[in-house]
């Protein structure tokens, strides 16, 4: 077996790459193809001092003010580094030495920037809507966490879309094939905690409010859809329907959208408590209530205060499908009566 080659570097050459260039250890080591401890060893043969013994580094310079202040701002230790171009250990060592003290869980850093709820009135009643339909929301600590689990990924797209000015979500695929979203909100999302058994009057009493909240509702729980024609039937035609296990919420919808002389189905009892689903097998804890849009002037009159505020992808996309198949069926209608008018003549 050939011996191993002999590393050969003189002082003057190391205190140039180590002093003057400023190299590190282990760049140099990588330059000579050594290892790490040998040029180790030979910095401490010839005698030379290291960097950091020579004053090379940047002094921290921070007083026990000045970091208190950053640290006070909300800012972690890690940050505060950054800031003063030090390591992170540097910092913690003058935090100890200054005996200041931690914050407690409930105002600690989060790793993500958390921005406070606009305050929109309107904004604040779609999301209120869509939580009602599709979102689990839960305090954790010093945060407000919004999650949703759904095989839908326009639905992920939505929810990442309506939180992510206030925080950082985060979208993954769990193993059961489902998608998965979580955002961690600061407590200025509190009005979501709450899931209402009825919709609050301040939504109730005023039209753009009432609506963005119905939309809200209608992108989680809602659906537009056609129907095949019967035997007898021209063409396709088109529906609303709306059902959920929230009776009031149901009862709500339903009385306020006569307000603005919309017209539906009374609504009632879609399925049983204890009813086991074929589409997924779960079993319905509470009675499902809908109610349905079924008369194309009344179905078209609610697409028109909806389809504003609507944000699913999905359903704006089959809401111009829905105002595609009025027309058709206007049309046919209109013939139908010039041709039997000019019959009877």
């Amino acid at each position: 077996m050939p011996a191993s080659p002999i590393f050969d570097i003189n002082k003057k050459t190391l205190k140039k790459y180590y002093l003057k260039d400023k190299m590190s250890m282990v760049d140099i080591a990588r330059l000579f193809g050594c290892s790490h401890s040998t040029i180790v060893n030979r910095v401490k043969a010839y005698g030379i001092k290291s960097r950091g013994h020579l004053g090379l580094r940047r002094p921290l310079k921070i007083t026990k003010e000045g970091l208190e202040k950053q640290y006070n701002r909300g800012l972690s230790l890690k940050k505060i580094s950054r800031m003063f171009q030090c390591s992170e250990g540097g910092i913690e060592r003058r935090f100890k030495k200054y005996g200041l003290v931690s914050r407690d869980v409930t105002h600690r850093a989060c790793k993500y920037l958390k921005h406070n709820f606009s305050g929109d009135l309107i904004e604040k009643a779609y999301v209120v809507g869509f939580r009602l339909g599709d979102l689990n929301v839960s305090l954790r600590k010093n945060v407000i966490q919004i999650r949703c689990s759904t095989t839908c990924k326009a639905q992920i797209i939505l929810i990442k879309k309506l939180f992510s000015t206030y925080t950082a979500p985060h979208v993954w695929l769990a193993n059961r094939g489902t998608h998965e979203i979580v955002c961690l909100v600061n407590k200025s999302f509190s009005f979501l905690l709450p899931k209402y058994e009825k919709i609050p009057y301040w939504i109730l009493s005023e039209q753009e409010t009432f609506f963005s909240f119905f939309a809200g509702y209608t992108d989680a729980e809602g659906s537009f859809y056609l129907k095949r024609p019967n035997k007898t039937g021209k063409t396709w035609s088109s529906s609303f329907e709306i059902q959920t296990q929230q009776k009031q919420v149901i009862l709500d919808l339903w009385e306020n959208i006569k307000k603005y002389k919309i017209f539906a189905q009374l609504p009632k009892i879609s399925r049983r408590a204890g009813t086991i689903q074929k589409s997924n097998g779960n079993k319905n804890n509470k009675d499902m209530w809908k109610f349905s849009v079924d008369r194309k002037f009344f179905l078209f009159k609610l697409i028109e205060h909806l389809e504003p505020y609507l944000k699913h992808t999905e359903k704006l996309r089959k809401i111009e499908e829905i105002k595609r198949n009025i027309v058709i069926r206007n049309q046919i209608r209109s013939s139908s009566i010039r041709n039997s008018s000019l019959f009877s003549l």
